[in-house]
């Protein structure tokens, strides 16, 4: 009977090693409770095309200058800083609009960009608001002189820088931004027709992935709408080696490239001789009328090249849990064992 207890207490220690080995995960949550501080709404001028929208949608003749405002509220109990500044627009990898700040490179067939255009003045750049202060604000836009055809685009952007409490270094802290559109409609803008081309295919890090980068290019002052894209890249002598992306319903800006990001994730990329296939599809963004391209390239991707590329992408993650889990197999497996046997041979 001593070495049955001896056996039983043996079994519950195996037990407990086999709970106390598996590995444990923290989970952390936070919630941010906070809420906007301000809100900024447009005053839309006469002459502004879409009076039910919430940007600017402007009609604009050569050389004029116009003052557009915007009304900011603050809505908390202190006195807050709000940074204003203007961005154009460009396409991001994949596709969408996005705004880029002053500074930024330009695509090469953008040649008047929004940013050239309006000016913002000191007091509107940082805008001071005391508690449950609301002001107006504005920018300033000047038409060249030369006939701008189609359309112009970008944002007016505002941000809240929150500090972040010395007292509360882990606490969940935003800071809170507005993007207010700001589209300028030159002279034939119905007419004006956006267009795609294609560029070029080249390797490139991506994520730190090792990635084919298509670009397609709108040189046209023009947006799409509802565009998709689907793409194939494949390695000539390898059937197998296909690697696709697709991405459905968004825009692209006027004047901007759109790249498509192809990854490998964690396979080395090899040199040879690649073929691809790309199909768009968009509207045009003033008339609606749909259009389609489809392109059809080869490209060679060189030993250095594909060989200097993997170097610099990461490397795949080893499971350190691998090991220790082997481990807690084996001791569920013997503790389970010992128990179907205990309970198989225990005496009545």
């Amino acid at each position: 009977m001593k070495q049955w207890n001896k056996f039983k207490i043996m079994i519950l220690l195996l037990l407990g090693l086999a709970i106390g080995f598996a590995p444990r995960f923290a989970v952390a949550a936070a919630d941010n409770e906070d809420q906007n501080d301000y809100e900024v709404q447009p005053i839309l001028p006469d002459n502004q095309v879409n009076m039910s929208a919430n940007f600017f949608d402007l009609e604009m003749q050569p050389e004029q200058e116009q003052t557009i405002q915007l009304r900011i509220q603050n809505f908390t109990s202190k006195t807050i800083k709000v940074e204003s500044d203007i961005r154009n627009a460009y396409t991001q990898n994949g596709g969408g609009i996005d705004f880029a700040p002053t500074g930024t490179k330009l695509d090469n067939t953008l040649k008047v960009p929004l940013t050239d255009l309006a000016t913002l003045t000191e007091q509107d750049k940082v805008i001071n608001l005391g508690p449950k202060e609301a002001k107006v604000v504005t920018t300033t836009i000047k038409m060249p002189k030369q006939l701008h055809q189609g359309m112009i685009y970008g944002d007016w952007h505002f941000i809240q820088r929150v500090k972040k409490d010395a007292k509360q270094a882990t606490a969940v802290k935003a800071n809170y931004a507005y993007s207010i559109g700001i589209a300028l409609r030159g002279r034939q803008y119905d007419e004006t027709t956006a267009s795609m081309r294609y560029v070029k295919t080249a390797p490139f890090l991506y994520n730190k992935h090792p990635a084919m980068g298509i670009e397609l290019q709108n040189p046209a002052p023009m947006a799409f709408r509802k565009a998709s894209v689907s793409a194939e890249i494949i390695r000539q002598g390898e059937r197998d080696s296909g690697r696709t992306f697709q991405a459905n319903n968004f825009m692209v800006a006027p004047n901007s490239t759109l790249k498509l990001p192809i990854s490998w994730n964690y396979d080395a990329m090899k040199p040879g001789v690649y073929k691809i296939k790309v199909k768009f599809t968009g509207q045009n963004y003033a008339n609606r009328f749909p259009m389609t391209w489809t392109f059809t390239k080869q490209f060679k991707v060189a030993e250095k090249e594909a060989s200097d590329l993997n170097q610099k992408a990461a490397k795949k993650p080893k499971n350190k849990w691998v090991v220790p889990m082997i481990g807690v197999g084996l001791l569920w497996t013997i503790a389970l064992g010992g128990l179907i046997w205990l309970l198989a041979v225990r005496p009545h």
